[in-house]
């Protein structure tokens, strides 16, 4: 009998003691937001790992390799530049080239063309500047070609023709070597003739063409005089054959004065009070 009263009285002690323990037994409510670990929470968020300005630099710096196609271009762009020239200077190295790797903020400085003009075969001296700093100096032979559109007949042009364009077509071609003292394409051709006959299809030369007469000697003209706030108009006689632009000696048809005039086309003259 005691001994079960000692029991009693240990089950009603525990339940007092223990009351009350459940409310620690209780889920722990978590936001899943937070950071189990709040000493590492500045690992976790920190932003990528950043460079100064100079390391940034270096590393965005792209790189650029100058074969020798490259190398041709960049002569061909040099070689235009120094000698303004007309059309489109196209390089081509007659000598092996090693590909080198530079920054694409490299320059290329000619210093030296032998000879100092534009010849179908040249020797140049150049160097490679990256970053700054000098990479070396190099010479190499080269060929050059300058191409330009030229007139070429279209038709045979009898001897004495007064030329036009409708006479021609344009022809792309290196004007340094065979094709050399041709009419370049931009050449107005009103106030030229031919002084040879020339076949179909052969390119116009410099030596084939003069400069038109426009005016005849013995022809009777207008004359324009001008200034001082006068405008005067006349009749003359040319004494001379005379091209656009240039100058003929005019007789005053009214006084028999002689004087010269600037050639406007091919019945009119200008002269200046």
């Amino acid at each position: 009998m005691k001994a079960i009263l000692s029991f009693s009285l240990f089950v009603i002690l525990s339940g007092a003691v223990f009351a009350g323990v459940e409310r620690f037994l209780k889920p722990l409510k978590v936001n899943p937001q937070e950071q189990l670990f709040p000493g590492k929470a500045n690992a976790l968020i920190r932003a990528p790992f950043s460079m100064d300005r100079s390391h940034k630099v270096l590393a965005l710096q792209k790189k650029e390799l100058i074969t020798s196609q490259r190398l041709e271009q960049l002569l061909s762009e040099s070689i235009q530049h120094r000698f303004q020239a007309i059309g489109e200077i196209v390089v081509n190295l007659t000598s092996s080239w090693k590909t080198i790797e530079l920054n694409s903020d490299f320059v290329l400085k000619l210093s030296d063309v032998s000879p100092d003009e534009l010849s179908p075969s040249c020797f140049i001296r150049f160097s490679l500047w990256d970053s700054g700093k000098k990479v070396g100096n190099f010479a190499l032979p080269i060929r050059v070609a300058q191409m330009r559109d030229i007139y070429v007949s279209a038709r045979s042009i009898t001897y004495g023709a007064k030329l036009s364009k409708e006479d021609f077509k344009l022809q792309r071609v290196d004007v340094l070597k065979q094709h050399a003292n041709s009419v370049p394409g931009s050449t107005n051709l009103s106030s030229f003739q031919l002084d040879s006959y020339l076949s179909a299809n052969s390119p116009l030369k410099w030596s084939n063409i003069s400069k038109a007469n426009l005016i005849k000697k013995g022809q009777v003209i207008d004359v324009f005089a001008s200034g001082n706030g006068i405008y005067v108009t006349m009749k003359g006689l040319a004494l001379e054959d005379g091209a656009m632009d240039s100058f003929v000696k005019v007789r005053n048809l009214s006084s028999e004065k002689e004087f010269h005039a600037k050639v406007l086309s091919e019945n009119s003259v200008k002269v200046s009070l």
